[in-house]
């Protein structure tokens, strides 16, 4: 009972997980070709190709154990032959939760440790300085810009590209959340699954 209402919320959490990262992965794409089309330049470094890595693995290993998960749901999961007594698909699992949590952070990280960086004032000093704008994509984008200030008030574009950004951002900690929810519940899921193994007669 425990371990099948585990599995639901694990599959619930990863179906989530699977489309948090499908929309996050569309909207980095829909912003490069804003960008491109616009006209408007934008910094890439390492982690701008990370994300492009990040992003649709993301989605792609939410997607994957969604499948396992509702294949040990409707096939009351592995047998104690060759899962190790149920132990197989929740250390799957958990390998998987933090990995990913752990790649996330970095990107969310980022976001956090450049905040001094894409803040307006030295956005607009670094636009000052340079003559032009550079927008952060290849880069931790701060949840505190305002999007209805100056620079990107005075720029063609500037609010779309600006709201563009944050919603990345938002999302980019949606996914930090949920596969480090996954992760808990996994931990979960191997100890009830590791009980009942002793419980139970071999």
């Amino acid at each position: 009972m425990l371990r099948g209402c585990l599995l639901t919320l694990v599959a619930v959490l990863l179906v989530l997980q699977f489309l948090a990262s499908l929309f996050e992965t569309a909207l980095y794409a829909g912003e490069k070709i804003y960008f491109d089309h616009n006209n408007l330049l934008y910094t890439r470094g390492w982690l701008y190709y990370f994300k492009w890595v990040i992003k649709p693995l993301s989605a792609a290993l939410a997607l994957s154990l969604v499948l396992q998960t509702l294949c040990s749901c409707c096939c009351g999961g592995p047998s104690k032959r060759t899962g190790r007594g149920g132990k197989g698909y929740p250390s799957i699992l958990a390998f998987c939760s933090i990995v990913m949590t752990a790649l996330w952070a970095v990107i969310v990280g980022f976001q956090l440790r450049n905040d001094g960086n894409t803040t307006v004032s030295v956005l607009v000093d670094n636009t000052i300085t340079s003559g032009v704008f550079v927008y952060p994509l290849g880069d931790g984008f701060s949840l505190r810009n305002d999007c209805s200030a100056s620079p990107f008030t005075l720029i063609e574009h500037g609010k779309t590209a600006c709201r563009l950004l944050l919603a990345e951002s938002g999302i980019a900690i949606v996914c930090l959340g949920l596969w480090a929810l996954s992760f808990l519940f996994a931990l979960f899921l191997f100890c009830v699954v590791s009980r009942k193994s002793k419980i139970e007669p071999a």
